[in-house]
């Protein structure tokens, strides 16, 4: 059986933060994104190293979702409270992905 393959990305989006949500097209100008692997995913989620989020509506979220992930569907961006504060602190957002 072959296994997933998570699709996420980390960004370090400082800029972004500061001027909020932009088309992705837009956005890949102010941070610097990375595909990693769903191990990769796991780790820094128990180290504490990346705050995970999920940009799929809450229905979604509630029906499956990355343990420890926080729920920011895409269209809230902007005004959520819930970025981390620590502006230095990598992000991986990630939604459905492609088999």
């Amino acid at each position: 059986m072959k296994t997933p393959r998570l699709f996420v990305f980390i960004a370090i989006f400082i800029s972004t933060l500061v001027t909020g949500y932009q088309s992705p097209s837009m956005a890949k100008e102010h941070m610097d994104c990375q595909e990693i692997t769903a191990p990769e995913v796991k780790e820094m989620l128990e180290k504490g190293t990346a705050v995970v989020i999920n940009v799929l509506s809450d229905i979604e979220y509630d029906v499956q979702h990355i343990t420890g992930s926080i729920s920011i569907p895409v269209t809230k961006l902007k005004t959520s409270n819930k970025l981390p504060k620590d502006k230095d602190m990598p992000i991986v957002f990630y939604c459905m992905g492609e088999p």
